[in-house]
């Protein structure tokens, strides 16, 4: 979000409303949506053993120009979008769902919704790829620290979550008919908002693409995939 000081609108999501995405709440510019090749290249290359062409892969691309677009326009899109819009917010239906923790459902949602978000449809990448390609490339070149300002770039746009569609503060249930796969782009920009709020169209409602296999799906095999011995090799 362009931070709001004596900015009228925010630029990246501009002043028109008709313009705006009926998807997403802000959807990605070509060259961060281009991105992610570089980041699958990266671990694939690390995966293989080749850790400085995956360092070197990192280090030369816009990972900060990522998480700043990140930190200054995605995370609180829906601020601007709602204020524009003027919908009150729903009346919350109680008693509220006592689990908001939804880990126990990411393995079969991603799989479900083809590890893409349902809101702008990028590919997602779950966490623990990320973290087993930390443990290859190092932190330097992959961070993934505890605020936004010490992650990477590619971190904040790839990630992969879930998320509520009706908001979870709002009554929304933590269970498979309201969550959806999600990257931290669409569901921090969408933050506690019902997709009526920000003029968005319900994720549920929209087809998934299935394929046979994703870049996802094989990242998933390689880079989690049984080291060679010595004896394989030959």
């Amino acid at each position: 979000m362009c931070k709001k000081g004596d900015a009228e609108f925010c630029s990246e999501l501009g002043r028109d409303s008709s313009s705006w995405s009926s998807d997403a709440p802000l959807e990605k510019p070509d060259w961060i949506q281009d991105s992610f090749q570089l980041l699958v290249d990266a671990i694939t290359y690390a995966s293989a053993g080749k850790i400085e062409l995956a360092r070197s892969i990192l280090r030369n691309s816009r990972d900060l120009e990522m998480r700043t677009w990140y930190h200054v326009h995605a995370q609180n899109i829906a601020t601007w979008r709602s204020e524009t819009l003027t919908m009150e917010a729903p009346e919350p239906i109680l008693p509220l769902d006592p689990e908001n923790r939804f880990s126990k459902f990411e393995s079969i949602l991603f799989a479900r919704d083809n590890y893409q978000c349902r809101y702008c449809a990028d590919p997602v990448i779950p966490k623990k790829v990320f973290k087993k390609a930390q443990s290859l490339i190092g932190s330097t070149d992959l961070p993934l620290g505890r605020t936004n300002l010490t992650r990477s770039g590619f971190y904040l746009m790839f990630v992969a979550t879930l998320d509520h569609v009706m908001p979870w503060s709002l009554g929304g249930r933590t269970d498979e008919s309201n969550l959806v796969t999600s990257c931290w782009s669409c569901n921090y920009g969408k933050a506690d908002f019902t997709v009526e709020q920000i003029g968005i169209n319900n994720p549920l409602d929209r087809k998934i693409e299935l394929k046979t296999e994703n870049e996802v799906d094989r990242l998933l095999k390689v880079a989690f995939a049984k080291p060679k011995s010595a004896a394989d090799s030959h």
